[in-house]
């Protein structure tokens, strides 16, 4: 259940528990896994499990600042900085139980929006944190245990996902993921498993989009100057939002303008481009405008170290915007989030809100087995 500010009134940990309570007693023959660690864990960097790229080919890009080049960034004092909002989220996924072939799994999700004055730690914003669990599934009608588990839940009035339907949607065709199995031998445990990851970034996702929805449509945002950060891709366009996507599996760039990229300073930018490949969002309303900027210094790192892409909606597309943004980005990279490996990618505000949602996690899931 949740409460009107998003926030769930039973912590996960006993939801569960009082759900394991009732199938031992009523002999319920389903093998408890929730020892094991959470899946963020087992799939750190995989985010792309269930992922296809657009079939191999390069996607078309259209460059709006002319052909693909090297640009400084202009410096700014962090006071001259319009980006005063931070959106992010995070999640914890474990296993629960197996019915025979078929892992089950759940996931605590939390995202909300920090408020921050250039130069101070910042605070979450009222009424922006909300909060969801979600049930990681196959729909097997075959199985007895599976039934009743689902049912159960639902009584519970608690979400359910089939983690293939995330794996077969939109960007993550996963060929036949979505197809029900019809016997055991259908049923593919390990990449279940998998796909229920995938679905928890699905339903982070999902919550993170919500609250940015909300966000903008609140009085007064649309003649406000205050920008609004969103950690990772800008998968809904709208005024003053940027995506900041610290990590990127999508070869946007090709050939010449690949070695552009890898090979930018620290502090440089390439210049902007649109994408024109349906998979990434190109022609069609909600259309991005995308660059990317090289926040530290790379010597003797990979060659992405410490790169970032910048998505902002399409009708971003003037050089003194672009140069605009790029600046108030590099004016937010300190002081350094040197405790996070991450840190050479990862903005100040984002690293203090991300403390704070995982303190909430922390919360929601103390007393699991694993935890």
């Amino acid at each position: 259940m949740t409460s009107p500010d998003g926030l769930t009134s039973i912590s996960f940990t006993d939801r569960i528990n009082r759900l394991n309570a009732g199938l031992v007693r009523d002999g319920i023959s389903v093998s408890d896994m929730r020892r094991s660690p959470a899946l963020e864990l087992q799939f750190a960097g995989a985010g792309d499990l269930g992922r296809t790229h657009g079939g191999g080919h390069p996607p078309g890009i259209e460059p709006i600042e002319g052909p693909i080049a090297a640009r400084l960034v202009p410096v700014i004092a962090a006071r001259d900085s319009r980006l005063r909002y931070f959106l992010d989220g995070a999640q914890r996924t474990f296993a629960v139980w197996r019915c025979g072939l078929v892992p089950t799994a759940a996931t605590v999700v939390a995202a909300g929006i920090l408020q921050r004055v250039p130069g101070e730690d910042g605070a979450m914003v009222p009424g922006t944190l909300r909060m969801e669990h979600c049930w990681l599934i196959p729909d097997v009608p075959g199985d007895h245990r599976v039934v009743e588990l689902v049912r159960r839940i639902k009584a519970e009035g608690m979400r359910i996902q089939d983690p293939r339907d995330a794996a077969s949607a939109g960007e993550a065709g996963a060929g036949d993921a979505g197809v029900a199995p019809t016997s055991d031998s259908d049923i593919d445990y390990g990449r279940l498993h998998e796909l229920a990851y995938v679905a928890a970034l699905k339903v982070r996702e999902e919550v993170e989009a919500q609250v940015l929805a909300d966000w903008v449509q609140r009085p007064g945002w649309d003649s406000g100057s205050d920008w609004i950060v969103v950690d990772g891709r800008l998968r809904s366009p709208a005024p003053r939002v940027i995506g900041l996507v610290k990590q990127f599996s999508d070869a946007l760039l090709s050939g010449p303008d690949a070695e552009t990229l890898l090979g930018l300073a620290p502090g440089y930018r390439t210049t902007a481009f649109h994408p024109t490949d349906r998979f990434r969002g190109g022609q069609n309303p909600e259309a991005r405008t995308l660059w990317y900027i090289r926040l530290w210094d790379s010597a003797g790192m990979d060659a992405r170290h410490a790169l970032v892409r910048i998505e902002a909606s399409h009708d971003v597309c003037t050089t003194e915007e672009i140069d605009a943004i790029s600046s108030w980005i590099l004016a937010e990279r300190t002081p350094r989030a040197t405790g996070d490996s991450r840190w050479a990618t990862l903005l100040y505000p984002v690293h203090l809100l991300e403390r704070i949602l995982k303190r909430r996690l922390d919360a929601d899931t103390r007393g699991w087995p694993s935890a």
